[in-house]
């Protein structure tokens, strides 16, 4: 930085920095993700509104635990909400012990054993919240899940929904999945163990990004064992097509955002007995101009990264 910075006076750099505000702001959002929302904001945006419908409020986790709940990230829920019960499809699954309860900061008070399309032990409106970190892609009848999810909460209670976002994770070589192939998966009742879109995630999937996965024929291994494991993700979301299913069971959404590195936020109350009312109430969500577009993080992904560079360079060369 140069010397000349310094001996401006007060106001004269005042005037500078005003002037140069957005071009520091367009800075900021081109470093990586993490370093930039410690130093703009902690929180998944909206958490605000999410938060008075969580706090001392009794829910369920489907799937989890998850990090992305746990006290200081993105969506804080363990240090807050009231009793919480988890329902898994196993007791053991590939992601432990990783996401123990332990290490998240949560201590479940109940655990059933089910499918996420299967909550037949679960009473009826029995919770204030049901949260799904990165499990609906996993379900091969994701319309049912939502549907058993839905009738698990109370009236007016609230469902928070994450998916990956493609553009940023393995998937970015697939097609996004239709509303229209949801809902004839739905039609169909299709099961758990269904291996239609096997082909498709092993031609397509990016190894490269997801290490853990192996080798390409250990990755297939893996894929054609899927009744068991539940390593796939059967569908490709977005922001729209998870409106759409949430209009379909009668779940208003309340917010939808895009976060980096890769997650898709839907927050969404549950409403009357039939959709029409949550699917009137949504429509603005999947309008051109909806909030969540214009704070896409992942739109001008390309372009910032350049920008920030050259920003860097800049700096590099005392040109502020």
């Amino acid at each position: 930085m140069r010397l000349s910075w310094i001996r401006q006076d007060a106001a004269t750099q005042a005037r500078l920095l005003a002037g140069r505000s957005p071009y520091y702001w367009n800075f900021l959002k081109a470093l990586p993700y993490g370093a930039t929302r410690r130093l703009t904001r902690s929180k998944c945006r909206d958490y605000g509104l999410m938060e008075g419908f969580l706090r001392n409020r009794e829910g369920l986790e489907i799937g989890g635990p998850s990090s992305i709940f746990r006290a200081g990230k993105l969506i804080p829920v363990y240090d807050r909400c009231g009793p919480i019960d988890n329902s898994n499809f196993s007791n053991r699954t590939i992601w432990d012990p990783a996401s123990s309860a332990n290490q998240v900061g949560v201590s479940y008070r109940k655990q059933y054993l089910a499918e996420a399309t299967d909550l037949r032990e679960v009473p009826d409106q029995t919770y204030d919240f049901v949260l799904a970190s990165h499990v609906l892609e996993h379900v091969a009848n994701p319309m049912l899940a939502l549907q058993h999810w839905r009738r698990v909460l109370r009236q007016g209670g609230t469902m928070l929904v994450i998916v990956p976002d493609r553009r940023a994770n393995f998937d970015h070589r697939r097609a996004p999945t239709s509303f229209e192939h949801i809902e004839a998966d739905f039609v169909r009742s299709t099961p758990e163990g269904d291996l239609t879109h096997v082909e498709e995630i092993v031609a397509l999937h990016d190894l490269g990004l997801d290490p853990v996965a192996g080798s390409a024929m250990e990755f297939r291994e893996r894929s054609l064992k899927n009744a068991t494991i539940r390593a796939l993700h059967h569908h490709v979301f977005t922001p729209e097509v998870l409106v759409r299913m949430f209009s379909k069971v009668g779940l208003q959404v309340l917010s939808m955002a895009i976060e980096r590195p890769w997650h898709i936020i839907g927050f969404a109350r549950k409403v009357g007995p039939g959709a029409s009312d949550a699917q009137a109430e949504n429509l603005p969500f999947l309008h051109k101009d909806a909030e969540w577009r214009k704070s896409d993080p992942l739109a001008e992904s390309g372009r910032l990264a350049r920008f920030g560079s050259k920003m860097i360079h800049g700096f590099l060369e005392g040109g502020l």
